[in-house]
């Protein structure tokens, strides 16, 4: 939860001493790319994977050169790797107008706003260095506006000599990677203009303790946040009918305010087909109450729509003692479970908020049509997930969580509608 308020504010999470020094050290060039990516120049092909390695591991873009470029880098070294990283092997050293020709395509061609240049302790040689500083820094002159890094070993007067030409020096790549990744997302979020504020929601009345499922949804209605079709029923014959009206198959579920996790106790029957099966599922329903909860309040058997075909999402709120309402998304039954794939927000926030969240889990390729499934409503899972966090900011200290799961995303242009929702009212307030 604390990454995720960080990251709204642009805050970037070190995770040692170490990497704290090198983004302050980097960040003094005060060159922040937006829309990062990273091109790397190097003498070794073993330090090309490495520094690969180190840039997925954060989600840094090593995009390859176009091909011309690719072609031209191949006839000016016909065994170079020009892909990215480019190798220009160790071969440049005996030709340092290599390393000039090398570099200008990585920034010119490549269009990389970051460049790592990899020399190692051959950087640092006499016999290397001046010529090696001249060709870099030509490069680095022409394109002042991109950010130049090198990792060499060197004496430290030659590292400052490096530094004086506008390069950052460190040792080891994969913390200039890490650095480097850093100046990104500070690029990012100062290029990222402030949201709008959300709408508000007419004034919000929560009930006096924790309500029942179809208290909870029709509360939840008024906010703008959708159930599938339901009805309460008190007798068998009155669920008949209603399930008539909705169209089998049903979904059949004792209600209780006592019973907020009815799958628990086995009161939740799906795929109810006939009127015969509502009837015997009305009866099973609450002699199953009866026995694990013989104290329950019973309003009755909640009967909805079975829906299918949509992907199944699971929104939240809990009431953090620091930030207040924050809002969870992720996918729903052994995703959230078992992965625990989700995201996390402070409420309230709008749309352009909500789609974020959505589109930053792992799983998101199942909302967005992966392996021929058709794609998921966007539009209305992200103004759900908008309208619960500004519910939730506008309800209260009262309001102890909120739980929607699952929350079916029908294909797009459907809709989406919450299966289950549960209300938590704290029962004492600051």
């Amino acid at each position: 939860m604390t990454d995720a308020v960080l990251a709204e504010y642009g805050v970037v999470r070190a995770r040692t001493t170490e990497e704290m020094l090198d983004i302050a050290r980097l960040a003094a060039r005060r060159i922040y790319p937006a829309g990062n990516s990273l091109g790397v120049l190097t003498i070794s092909g073993g330090a090309g994977v490495l520094i690969s390695d180190a840039a997925e591991a954060v989600n840094l873009p090593m995009p390859p050169m176009p091909e011309a470029a690719q072609q031209a880098l191949r006839d000016a070294l016909p065994y170079c790797a020009p892909q990215n990283p480019v190798d220009c092997t160790a071969q440049a050293l005996n030709d340092l107008s290599l390393v000039g020709t090398f570099a200008k395509s990585l920034v010119e061609q490549g269009g990389y706003s970051s460049i790592l240049s990899f020399f190692t302790h051959a950087g640092g040689a006499a016999s290397v260095a001046p010529r090696l500083r001249q060709e870099l820094a030509a490069v680095r002159a022409a394109h002042p506006d991109r950010l130049f890094v090198l990792s060499v070993l060197a004496e430290p007067e030659l590292v400052r000599q490096f530094e004086a030409d506008g390069f950052t020096v460190f040792e080891d790549p994969s913390r200039a990677v890490a650095a480097i990744h850093a100046m990104g997302r500070y690029g990012e979020s100062f290029a990222r203009a402030a949201p709008p504020p959300p709408a508000a929601l007419p004034p919000i009345a929560l009930p006096a303790t924790t309500p029942s499922e179809a208290e909870a949804k029709r509360i939840l209605a008024q906010a703008g946040i959708p159930a599938a079709p339901e009805e309460t029923c008190a007798t068998a014959e009155a669920a008949v009918a209603a399930a008539e009206r909705i169209g089998f198959p049903v979904v059949l579920k004792i209600l209780s305010p006592d019973i907020l996790h009815k799958s628990e106790i086995g009161g939740v029957l799906l795929n109810v087909s006939d009127g015969a099966a509502v009837r015997e599922g009305f009866a099973l329903l609450l002699q199953r109450a009866k026995d694990a909860a013989p104290q329950a309040r019973i309003e009755g058997v909640l009967v909805a729509k079975q829906l299918s075909g949509g992907v199944e999402c699971i929104l939240g709120v809990h009431r953090d003692p620091v930030f207040g309402p924050v809002a969870m998304f992720g996918l729903g039954g052994i995703f959230v479970e078992i992965l625990k794939d989700v995201s996390f927000r402070r409420c309230p926030f709008g749309e352009a908020e909500a789609e974020e969240m959505i589109r930053s889990i792992k799983g998101f390729p199942l909302l967005a049509g992966a392996r021929g499934r058709p794609p998921a409503d966007l539009d209305a899972l992200k103004k759900m997930l908008s309208r619960l966090s500004v519910f939730a900011h506008q309800a209260g200290p009262r309001l102890a969580g909120i739980d929607l799961n699952p929350v079916f995303a029908m294909p797009a242009g459907q809709g989406a509608f919450a299966a289950d929702a549960v209300i938590d009212i704290a029962e004492d307030t600051p």
